[in-house]
């Protein structure tokens, strides 16, 4: 039996995270919770500073309030906070955790190895949904070459040789905000494609649009586009509601970035 089958629902999501344009994926996935309880965690922006967090979690305190749950935040700044057993425990209880934007490598060398990330892997394989997008990630995506942390400058308090994502969703590797992305910088667009590892596959998810994996496979949500790229293949765009069979099922594997 294909282990991924047992793990629960995982989503890429381009941007749109709080708001109504990602209604119609948070109606989905709460049905998948059955009532269990919603986490916010905003740690991809912790870098930004604690009012920039509150502000995100806020946002989702009112945008589950919009859709008739009651959403908990929890604050998890950096390594030190994510090894907290008291944070590990709400994580491991949770339903349904959604991670805010934010700078995905961040968010991934903070919570590489802790409690918070044992109990994220393991609640997921026992049902639990997470959900990413923007830099939120970090925790889903697979690693690539430190190169493809993102287009700009390095930012302060990145490793630049650490891990660029934790893998939940390998050897699948999103590139968010996709349509914005692909216009101001085709080059990263390329860069990402050349360091993807053997096995790796990459996918652009446009603004306000994700790619949602259950055990009946992958499909795109939301409002614009889902484009699949695999070294050496043409790329293939998929529209909302269509299965994205060509994307292979998560296996959690963390191959070695690309040469």
């Amino acid at each position: 039996m294909d282990a991924s089958r047992a793990l629960g629902a995982l989503v890429l999501a381009g941007s749109g995270e709080y708001t109504p344009t990602m209604d119609i994926v948070d109606r989905y996935l709460l049905e998948l919770t059955a009532g269990r309880r919603v986490l916010l965690i905003a740690t991809a922006c912790a870098m930004e500073g604690d009012d920039r967090m509150t502000w995100w979690e806020q946002l989702g305190i009112e945008h589950f309030r919009q859709l008739g749950v009651a959403a908990t935040p929890v604050r998890i700044r950096d390594r030190e906070e994510a090894d907290r057993p008291e944070n590990a425990e709400q994580v491991a209880e949770a339903g349904l955790v959604w991670f805010s934007g934010g700078t995905p490598a961040y968010l991934a060398q903070a919570f590489e190895g802790t409690l918070s990330w044992q109990a994220l892997e393991a609640a997921n394989r026992r049902g639990a949904v997470v959900a990413g997008a923007s830099g939120g990630l970090g925790v889903l995506n697979a690693h690539v070459a430190s190169t493809s942390q993102g287009p700009g400058p390095q930012r302060p308090g990145v490793n630049p040789q650490g891990v660029t994502g934790l893998g939940l969703a390998a050897p699948v590797r999103a590139m968010a905000h996709f349509d914005r992305m692909e216009a101001r910088r085709p080059e990263f667009l390329e860069q990402v494609i050349a360091n993807l590892a053997p096995g790796q596959m990459a996918v652009g998810v446009d603004e306000d649009t994700a790619v949602v994996w259950t055990e009946s496979g992958w499909v795109a949500m939301g409002h614009k586009r889902v484009v699949v790229f695999e070294k050496g293949q043409e790329r293939r765009v998929f529209r909302p509601g269509e299965s994205v069979g060509v994307l292979p099922p998560p296996v959690r594997a963390r191959p070695a970035a690309a040469k």
